[in-house]
Parts: structure tokens; sequence; C-alpha cells
């Protein structure tokens, strides 16, 4: 009742004020609601322009794990070293191939393999309970030579059980008729187990163990790298070197992939299967040609297809390009972004910007200076070939970093 009172009190003195004290007071009413929808309102967009940072330094680095935050998936392969070769000569992402079917691309030596589709991607499976080998189909045997590198995706199933394990071999080779010849001519076998990944080389008279380091994430893609320069062989899983023979005792010509089906005493359903191969030429020159050319250009930062997101797997040119730039203060860089010929010129040339930002910032969070940096998109323009074939398509798809 005193409440009332006093609202009945007040009301009454403001009209018998003047129209003058009347205006100042409703002024002053108006002041601080308006000022009160402002900070409501810069508070909405203050919301609004976080999350969308969020959102797009997420967009910047894709991981195996879409829950891991970018900062965490760049550290992790931060000390990633390998380094693609320079020009495509086997390209197969299984992208024209009808499922139940032979790989096309490929040539069959041993069990049998076809195309599947799993978790709505094409992948090669082994369809025989023991040893499946395939090999890429060359007019050549002498079709690698002395610097190549070789990529390519495999499907860890959820080896849980210890007496479950999965292998998978390389057998460097010249043709798929020598294969069995040769014996441990050059054999490199990675295997999956509960809780760690293992493996060897055999060669004719040596064997080399593989570094043991933990399993990583089950149920779930993981890359393979192989670098071959002058004798030097390294191989990576995922992130981490597994493998590093500075004077490999053999000659290398071509290569057999044998995919075993998981050996599992209580359970026959693991599966495995294999994606996005890759075999290139050349590899680990990228300083050198700096220096020499004034540009380095590689096919080898990858992208989902239509997209701008860097595949984790290309961290190793930006880690190289990163230290060449830390190494180097003085030097800035132009980073050109390519296309294909798929898609409209138009959105290519737009997507090859984005892509060239997206190398931007992935180097800018490895602590380089934004001001050293610049990008530039050419779209499918200034093609290096006719774009008729997966590898030449490949070739194309690339950055150029340019030292102005």
């Amino acid at each position: 009742m005193k409440q009332i009172r006093k609202s009945i009190v007040l009301i009454i003195l403001l009209f018998t004020f003047t129209p003058n004290i009347q205006a100042q007071f409703w002024k002053k009413l108006k002041k601080k609601a308006e000022n009160t929808i402002v900070k409501k309102a810069e508070k909405e967009i203050d919301k609004k322009i976080n999350k969308k940072k969020e959102n797009n330094d997420k967009k910047i680095v894709e991981g195996n794990n879409k829950k891991t935050p970018k900062n965490d998936s760049i550290k992790i392969w931060r000390n990633f070293k390998f380094i693609p070769g320079e020009k495509v000569i086997f390209f197969d992402n299984l992208k024209y191939e009808e499922v139940g079917e032979f790989p096309s691309k490929w040539d069959l030596f041993e069990g049998g393999s076809e195309i599947a589709l799993f978790n709505n991607q094409k992948v090669i499976i082994p369809t025989t309970k023991y040893t499946n080998a395939i090999s890429p189909l060359f007019k050549k045997d002498n079709y690698l030579g002395n610097e190549f590198t070789i990529e390519f995706d495999i499907y860890i199933d959820d080896i849980n059980n210890i007496n479950d394990w999965l292998d998978f071999k390389i057998f460097f080779t010249g043709t798929i008729k020598k294969y069995k010849s040769l014996g441990y001519g050059g054999d490199i076998t990675i295997t999956h187990r509960k809780n760690k990944v293992e493996g060897n080389i055999y060669t004719k008279d040596q064997r080399f163990y593989l570094e043991n380091i933990n399993f990583g994430s089950k149920k779930s893609w993981h890359h393979i790298s192989i670098s071959y320069y002058k004798k030097k062989l390294k191989i990576y899983h995922n992130e981490k070197r597994i493998g590093n023979i500075p004077n490999f005792p053999t000659d290398i010509k071509g290569f057999t992939i044998v995919l075993e089906t998981p050996k599992s005493f209580d359970n026959r359903k693991l599966i495995t299967g294999i994606k996005n191969i890759r075999i290139a030429h050349g590899g680990g020159q990228m300083y050198k040609r700096i220096m020499s050319e004034g540009k380095y250009v590689t096919n080898g930062i990858l992208f989902n297809s239509g997209k701008a997101k860097i595949k984790l797997q290309s961290m190793g040119i930006i880690n190289k390009i990163t230290t060449v730039l830390k190494e180097n203060p003085d030097w800035k860089m132009k980073i050109i972004g390519y296309t294909d010929s798929d898609g409209s010129a138009n959105g290519n040339l737009k997507l090859s910007k984005k892509r060239a930002d997206a190398v931007k910032q992935a180097i800018i969070l490895q602590g380089i200076s934004e001001t050293r940096l610049t990008t530039i998109g050419k779209g499918e323009n200034e093609p290096l070939n006719t774009n008729s074939t997966p590898e030449e398509k490949a070739n194309n798809r690339r950055v150029a970093f340019i030292k102005i």
C-alpha cells in the first residue's frame, strides 16, 4: 500500500513540475532505455563474432577426429617432415570406379580385391582370407626411379582383442611377375595390434625394425607416407616417422601392396581397406628450389573436393615452409592457389583464393607474421596440362610459394 502511495505522489509531483523539467526527465529515461538496448545488442554481436571466429579457426585444418580443436591438431602434426613429390604419376581416389568390381587402375597378383562402399566412400578391400596383392598399372617396369613418394589412407578397425592384429605389406619390385622371385627384395610389413603399431623391413640380406608407436584412433583412417630419395627411405604412420634407413640396400623399380584380412581368433568381421593412393616423383627439394628459382610449387597440399580445408597430411609442406621463413626473416612470400578444370571457372577462382588464404592462416598459426604473406587465387588458369586424366588434374591442383 505504501509503495502505491509513493508511486501516486511521484506522478503528481512530475506533472506539477514545469514542462522543461518534465522534458529532462523523459530524456534521461529514454537515454537509459537506449543504453540498455545497445549494450544488449553489443553482447549479441560479440557473441556471434566470437562464435564465427571459432568456427573459422576449426575449418582451417581438418583432422581425423572432427572433435579435435584445430590448435591441438596442428600441434600434433608440427613435427611431420614428409614432403610429397612434385610430379604426380599415379593418382587414384576411386571416384569413377564401380562398386563390386576390381579397381581398374590396378593389376592383381594374388588373392582378390574389389571396390566397396564404406561410410559412403569408395575403398579397395581384400576379398580372400589371406594374402591379397595388387600393383598399379604402368606400361614400363621401372616407374619409380630414385626419387619418389607413395601415400595412401588405410582403415584400421576396432582391434580390441589381444589376439587380433592387422597386417599390410609393401613389396618393392620391378613388376608383379617378379613379385614372387624377389622374395625379401624389399618387404615392408606394418602391423596394427591392440595397443601399438609395429613392423619391420626385410631385404635380401638384412632386417630393419620399425619404431613401435601408440596405435592412435581405432575405427578410423590412418595415413601412410613413404619417401625414397637416392637410397634414403623414410616411412611415416600419420604424423610419426617409424622408419628411417639412410642406405636402403635394394634397387627399387615398382611396388606391390599386400592387404591381408585382419587376423582374429574370435572375430572374423574386422575390416580394412585403402583409398587415395598417390605416387609422385621428386620430393624434399623445397629450399634448393626457392634459392635457385625463387619459388616452390607443390601439389602436395591437399583439400577436400570443392573445399578449402587443409588435410593434416599436408602439414609436412607447411612445417617446412614455416622453417624456411623463420630461418630467413627478411623473406616475404606470395601464396598462389590453383585448381583443376572441374566445376565453373568463377567458382574455381574463388575456391583457389580461399585455399591460398587457408595455407596462409596455417603458416601464421606456426608463428609467421601476417605481413610477410600475401595470397592470390588463379583458379583453373595457367594449367600445366590438358586436365584430361586424374594425374593431370592432381598436378594442376597446386599451391605456389613465390619469394618476393
